[in-house]
Order: structure tokens, then sequence, then C-alpha cells
């Protein structure tokens, strides 16, 4: 009998194949905007691949910092008020360190309904400010992530038998609200908006697809690996295949055919396509556009180096009469480009901006078929004229450049930038392992100790976060000069937040006002605008502000 040392058990342990769990989850939210907005409530539960239930569902509640106030329309759609949060809640520290923990569990495949473009976005940003990976959780130890919402639609134009199919009655469109598809089909959802009760409806519904199609579940399910994701989007452009995903939904579906032209060399996950039921020619002219644009600073460049080479010939004996007639072509160029500028300036935004461009984030599990799933009575279902997307394909590959300039126009297409460090998540640089190791120390540390620590970051960033950091999470521990610091931050951010589109302080009294006052509004949604309104209030006297009557 062979004994193993016990170094070796651990490899052999340490690198055994993980089970895999589905995390199912939901969080609500009180705004829109993940960059700025706060998370109200998370909640989720574990299951097996059979989609069992194996642990007790979670519930988290997340306390409100003084430098932010809610959108009132979000908090009449969920019920929750800042009170509710801040009697049930833990601070944000807490509450996303014990949301990464539960994430981080190897073999995790974190799943919900729209999750992957929203919830995500949400998490991301919040692990951001509190020194934790944003994005370990999603790939390390064997772990994933994966939507719901984007299998409803492929299940709905692929596969749609044995599933009732809701659709709105204002405009005959597919609904995928998961409100519509669980009262179709049955499915108990009793309290929507509320995220426990959104999870339940969520497996629900996946069990029912999983039911009646499972081939189609497993085969969404291999595509969370990016590399075959590549493997159907050849760049540059390769074969047409089958996309299902939101731009596309009209009466018939969500599904046509892409061609997959480019990738981002800024981003590799970012792969550029072209819907072939679109007409190609307006996306033909617009990069020979784009091209003369390329052209055009090209000669402004030998312009400058003419207008350099002139100047140092005038200053100096030689043909004047030659070098004069070259400053009169030289003139004479200059004033086409002028006037063509107008034209040529906005060839990047026509380019990108062309009807049929779209941009498919392959590490977003995007739901891609190969060409041969449309059998000719599904392409007839869903309208789609496979014919005429061949013929659009064959025009595209006639222009060599279309790649190059589709490429150039994405690396040229900045990422909005505000000058804020809460705002630094995609905009500015990742932090190096050093940082990385002060953050972990930052992570363990108590409030008292932190305050009286000095950290060194290689990134600037990081002292700024640190202040930020401490301050929402344990305002008790400052010191006078720290207190009337952050009174001051927050009073500012609440009169005017970093991005133009927050809730204001202004805004906040005043949409709280309207609704109050409108006969359109339930008594619980005034309920909980009165809430909103108090909280407001007693907000603004602890950060030195008058509310806004």
């Amino acid at each position: 009998m062979v004994r193993l040392s016990k170094e070796t058990m651990l490899w052999y342990i340490g690198n055994m194949k993980r089970p895999e769990t589905f995390f199912w989850y939901d969080i609500e939210t009180f705004g829109l905007n993940p960059r700025h907005d706060r998370i109200a409530q998370f909640a989720g539960v574990r299951t097996d691949t059979n989609l069992s239930v194996i642990e007790e569902p979670t519930i988290l509640y997340c306390t409100l910092s003084d430098d932010y106030l809610p959108d009132p329309l979000s908090c009449m759609v969920t019920g929750i008020s800042p009170q509710e949060v801040m009697e049930k809640g833990i601070v944000e520290s807490e509450f996303i360190g014990k949301i990464n923990e539960i994430l981080s569990v190897p073999g995790t495949c974190a799943v919900g309904y729209n999750t992957l473009r929203f919830d995500d976005e949400f998490l991301r940003n919040v692990l951001f400010r509190n020194f934790l990976d944003p994005y370990r959780r999603e790939y390390d130890k064997g772990n994933s992530r994966w939507d719901l919402l984007d299998l409803a639609r492929a299940a709905h134009d692929l596969r749609p038998r044995g599933i009732n199919w809701p659709k709105k009655s204002s405009s005959g469109l597919p609904s995928f609200k998961l409100t519509d598809l669980t009262e179709a089909n049955g499915i108990a959802h009793e309290s929507a908006h509320d995220a426990m009760s959104d999870v339940w409806a969520t497996l629900e519904l996946a069990r029912l697809i999983k039911w009646r199609q499972p081939k189609l579940f497993a085969y969404y399910l291999d595509l969370r690996d990016k590399n075959k994701v590549r493997q159907l989007l050849e760049v540059p452009t390769g074969a047409p295949v089958v996309y299902t995903a939101a731009p596309f939904t009209r009466i018939e579906g969500c599904t046509t055919v892409v061609l997959p032209i480019t990738a981002s060399s800024q981003n590799s996950n970012s792969i550029i396509v072209f819907d072939l039921m679109q007409d190609p020619l307006p996306l033909i002219a617009a990069s020979e556009a784009f091209g003369e644009l390329q052209a055009s600073r090209e000669r402004e460049d030998a312009l400058r180096a003419m207008v350099a080479e002139i100047t140092t010939v005038l200053t100096q004996e030689g043909d004047r009469e030659k070098t004069l007639e070259r400053a009169r072509l030289l003139l004479e160029e200059t004033a086409d480009l002028m006037a063509d500028l107008p034209r040529l300036f906005t060839a990047n935004d026509k380019l990108l901006g062309i009807n049929g461009v779209h941009k498919v984030a392959i590490n977003r599990v995007p739901f891609l078929s190969p060409l041969s799933v449309l059998e000719e009575d599904v392409a007839s279902r869903l309208g789609i004229d496979v014919a005429r997307c061949e013929r659009h394909r064959e025009l595209l590959m006639e222009h060599d450049m279309l790649a190059v300039n589709l490429r150039k126009a994405a690396d040229a297409d900045e990422y909005p930038v505000i000058n804020d460090v809460d705002f630094s998540l995609y905009s500015g640089p990742f932090f190096n392992n050093a940082d990385a190791y002060v953050f972990s120390q930052i992570r363990q540390g108590d409030p008292e100790t932190l305050w009286k620590t000095r950290f060194e970051f290689d990134d600037s960033r990081g002292h700024e976060m640190l202040w930020r950091y401490l301050c929402r999470n344990w305002p008790h521990a400052m010191d006078e000069r720290q207190t009337q610091r952050w009174q001051s931050f927050c009073a500012q951010r609440l009169i005017q937040p970093p991005d133009k589109n927050a809730t204001t302080l202004s805004f906040f009294a005043r949409k709280i006002t309207e609704h109050m006052n409108s006969k359109d509004i339930s008594p619980k949604q005034k309920e909980v605008l009165a809430k909103l309104g108090e909280y407001g209030r007693q907000l603004c006297e602890r950060v030195g502000l008058t509310y806004p009557e």
C-alpha cells in the first residue's frame, strides 16, 4: 500500500474538481446608477446543479451613510425606506464582506434575473469602495456568473414549447418582466421587488426552463466559458452567428444574425458585430468617411511640418519666391481641410452609432448560437430572412478597411470619466499587489486603529478611499476635526453630487412634495414618501443644511 505524504494529500485535495453550486441572488437598490446609488437589500439562496436548495436563505440590509440621498421613485417601487435599512441593516463594509464571502465559495455560479447588467455592477462598485477585489469572486476557484434573463429570451425564440410567453398589451412585444412570466406560468411571486421573493420566483422559472428545455439550459451554461464564446465570435470578420439579446426585441422575438467584425484593442472582451438584418450601406459609407478622417489627420500632421519648414526658410536667406509659392499652396490645402472638418469630425460618432452596430461583451455570457439553429421553420417564425443576411454579409466583406476602421473608432470611444475616486472603478488603473496587500490589512483592522495608522499607497486614490471608507462605516470613531470635515463633504455631496444625474437635495425634496400631492400615488407609497421626507430633514440637521420646504 502506497502512503502519500501530507503535502501530496493537500495538493490532491486542493486540485480536486470542486462541486458546483448555484447561488441565486437579487438586490433592491435606492437608485439605478451602480456607480453612485446604494444597495438597500440583498437576498439569495444556494442550490445544487439540480436546483435543489442546500442552504438556508440569506437576507441582508445595508445602512446608509450621510453623504447620500435615495431616489424617491426607487423607494416608491421597492417600498424600502431609509429607516428600515437603518433599523435592520449593517454598515456597508460588513454588508459587502458577507456577500463577498458567500459568492466566493469555491465552485459558486452567481446567478439571478438581469444580474449581469444590473446587480453585478452594483456589487463591483461596492466591493471597490470597500477595499475588496471587484472581480475575483466571478472567476477564482472555479467560480462563474450567469443570468436567467437571456436564457428566457432564447427559450422564447428558439425552444418555446412547454412555457407560456406573455406579451405587452400596449405593443404586442414579448414581455420578459419576471412578474409577467411568473404570472403567465402559475409561479408564486407574492412580493415583487422584495429581494427574497424575486429570488424564489427566479429559481422556479429556472426549474421550469430546465425541465421543459434541458438541452438549451445546459448549452447556455457552457457559454460561461469566454473561450467558447470567442470560438463563435471569430474576428476579424468571422462567420455569422445567431445572437439573442434585448436590442433586437420585436414582436417575433429577440434574435437576429450578426457578423462579428473586430475586437477592441483596449478591451479584448468587447467584440463589435453588425446585425445582418439591417442595411449595411450606411455602415460602409460611415467607414469610408472615418477612413478619410484618419487620412485628414495625417494631412494635418504633414501641414504642420510644412508650416514649420516655411517659417524656417522665411527667416533665412534663399529663394523667397519659391518659398512664397509653397506657402500659397499650403494655405489652399489648409482651407480645403478646414471646409471638410465638420463632416469628418462626426465620422467617429457616426460609425459606432450606425443602426446595426453592436458591442458584445463576451464576459457577460451572451446567448450566441451557430447559424444551423435557424432551421426553416424557426427562421420563418422569427421573421429572419437568412438569404438577405447572406447578401448583406457579402457586401460587407468587399470592404477590407471596415474592421480596421471600426477597431480604431472603438479604441477612441472613451468611457465617460467623472473625476472622483468613487467613480474610478473602470476609468482608473488596476491596483498593484502592494496596494492589494495594504487593502487586506485595512479590511482586518478595527476603526479606532485604522484612524491612527498611516498607510502608504502606490496609487494616490488609496488615501481618499480610506478616509471615505472610515467616515461612511464608522463615523462615531471620528474626532472633532474629522467630523467637521465629513459634515462638509456630506453637505457638498447632497447639494451637488459628482454625477449630474444623481439625486440632489433639491430634487429629493421637490419629488417628495410632488408625489405627496398627487392623487395617483397609493397610500402605501405616500407612507414611504413621508418617511423619506423625515429622513431627509434629519440628515440635513446632521450635516448642517437647511431642508428645502
